[in-house]
């Protein structure tokens, strides 16, 4: 099993959807303005997608290895954290102009306003907030202890807590799911139901149970992806995009990904050729950002933030402040999200003591989003 490039040109594509989600609310462009487009906008469909991945490439690494928990867990601690400790601290000291910028900006909007109350809260609480971010499980520490603390000062990093939770409990689920007895793997899945059942109302937004489904469906494709398509009649557009039609029209992220995974299947196994997604997610292009992908996620709001700075003040039409907004915010958060990649990302996950085998290498996920390596 090899690299699926669709996949990493998937994970450039929705690190970008990601900046130009944060984007629209700096220059006071709301969701609900946005039309047919609010689903894309108001929902989290990004980082749900970023989680059905994750699900996938954990799954596809672990049958890959052989290795005890804490082998496994320090490799994943030693892929996500160094950069993302990174960021937190930077986004720490660059809270001051992140928090002017918001409050001078030239077009208010309601997501600009919680950002608002994000940061005043982080000042608030800042020595708890580094404490829990610094653990990785600022996710599951209810809001009635630390009001908006899986938001604080990098407010993507709750995420990052909610990926980290499915790395802790991943392979007690692969090694339930691949046990002999048809007790154990029905007594896991019935667990699992009943916890994510009674953590749903969870008081904090990230705890997993919330995105369990999403985790969830790429286990499931791991499964399917191994088993050999070639002889099955059923696996073919006619069928596969009228079901990705309908599932996306209750969930978007699974249909999305029902849409991209069979795609790559039919590729694989049934000698298609290679559609325009197929063609577009492999460009060398969303393969870069693929690359940058989870150093873009966490860093992108540091100059998204500093730009809004610049920019506020200066008399500019609404439409004017978004383009110029946006092609500063690109134009310098992807080289710095390179530098973080090639500087803290990579020396960690490439040392000697972190080789891990080509798949894993290729694939393995950490969070909205985000990493593959």
């Amino acid at each position: 099993m090899k690299r699926i490039d669709q996949l990493e040109g998937l994970r450039g594509l929705l690190a970008a959807w990601v900046v130009l989600v944060h984007l629209l609310p700096a220059a006071g462009i709301d969701p609900d303005s946005m039309g047919a487009l609010k689903p894309l906008i108001n929902e989290k469909i990004r980082v749900q997608i970023f989680c059905i991945m994750s699900g996938f490439v954990i799954f596809v690494m672990m049958s890959s290895l052989s290795e005890d928990y804490s082998t496994y867990i320090a490799r994943r601690i030693k892929r996500i954290y160094p950069v993302y400790i990174f960021a937190f601290f930077l986004s720490i000291g660059f809270a001051w102009i992140a928090y002017q910028a918001l409050h001078t900006a030239d077009f208010g909007s309601v997501r600009n306003a919680g950002r608002i109350a994000i940061l005043d809260r982080s000042f608030e609480n800042w020595e708890m907030n580094t404490l829990a971010h610094m653990t990785m499980l600022h996710g599951i520490i209810p809001d009635s202890w630390l009001p908006l603390g899986a938001y604080a000062f990098l407010g993507q990093a709750w995420n990052i807590s909610t990926e980290f939770q499915f790395y802790l409990i991943a392979p007690l689920a692969f090694w339930c799911l691949h046990h002999s007895s048809n007790l154990m793997r029905v007594g896991f899945l019935a667990a699992a139901v009943l916890g994510v059942w009674y953590f749903r109302h969870w008081p904090n937004g990230a705890i997993l149970a919330n995105y369990a489904i999403y985790f969830a469906t790429g286990i499931a494709s791991y499964y399917l992806w191994k088993m050999r398509w070639d002889d099955q009649p059923f696996m073919s557009p006619p069928l596969v995009l009228p079901l990705a039609a309908v599932v996306g029209y209750f969930d978007l992220a699974i249909g999305a990904w029902i849409f991209v995974f069979t795609s790559a299947i039919m590729v694989r196994d049934k000698g298609r050729k290679k559609g325009f997604v197929a063609l577009f997610l492999e460009h060398p292009v969303m393969m870069f950002l693929g690359t940058v992908s989870y150093s873009l996620y966490l860093l992108h709001m540091i100059p998204l933030y500093g730009w809004m700075y610049v920019l506020n003040d200066q008399g500019l039409s609404q439409g004017t402040y978004f383009a110029m907004l946006a092609a500063l915010t690109f134009a310098t958060a992807i080289p710095f999200a390179y530098l973080a990649h090639k500087y803290v990302e990579r020396p960690f996950y490439k040392s000697k003591s972190h080789r891990a085998p080509s798949l894993a290498t290729a694939n393995a996920t950490a969070g909205p989003v985000v990493e593959t390596k």
